[in-house]
């Protein structure tokens, strides 16, 4: 063998140990230092959902990834007496941070009154318009207020828009919501 071949041969020599010495440190050295995060089996393959409402459990629960709206419901326990699952899809998949909230059966002889009060969030100029004391000019100065300072927290921070003031906020309350 030339030296220029034991040159070569010493090298990929070199890089094989080299490749095994890695191998070894990531799976086991690092493994053993605390660095769990490396390994497979450690990432996490679930997603969280908060479920609510007419439930016996309320709360956030991990799941596995596929999981469905019935599976959410069985993870807080069932369903609580009154607890009306005509209006959900209890077959749909469930996405990671998706609210399930399961909604209660009226009692009969009730009727609920709509809501018909204004959300100030989403109302479009005709409908802020509509509002006693509100016209054309200050219901486009609330439609640039949530332009430019994010959606309304709470109806009291309408005195926050130049010309509603106490009195015009007063008169406002019963008749607008935030959402």
């Amino acid at each position: 063998m030339s030296p220029e071949q034991k040159a070569v041969a010493f090298v990929l020599a070199l890089l094989v140990m080299l490749g095994w010495t890695w191998r070894y440190v990531r799976d086991n050295v690092l493994f053993w230092n605390g660095a769990e995060e490396l390994a497979p089996e450690k990432v996490e393959q679930g997603i969280m959902v908060q479920v609510s409402g007419a439930v016996n459990s309320p709360g956030v629960y991990t799941l596995p990834k596929g999981s469905r709206v019935k599976d959410a419901i069985e993870a807080a326990q069932g369903v609580a007496p009154g607890a009306d699952l005509e209006g959900l899809n209890l077959a749909s998949l469930l996405q990671d941070g998706q609210r399930v909230q399961v909604p209660v059966i009226e009692p009969p002889g009730e009727e609920t009154k709509p809501d018909t009060r204004v959300n100030v969030n989403t109302a479009s100029q005709l409908e802020l318009e509509a509002l006693p004391g509100i016209g054309p000019e200050m219901a486009k100065r609330i439609i640039e207020y949530r332009k430019t300072r994010g959606k309304f927290a709470a109806v009291d921070d309408l005195k926050n828009v130049s010309g509603i003031g106490d009195r015009l906020l007063e008169r406002l309350k019963p008749l607008v919501k935030v959402r």
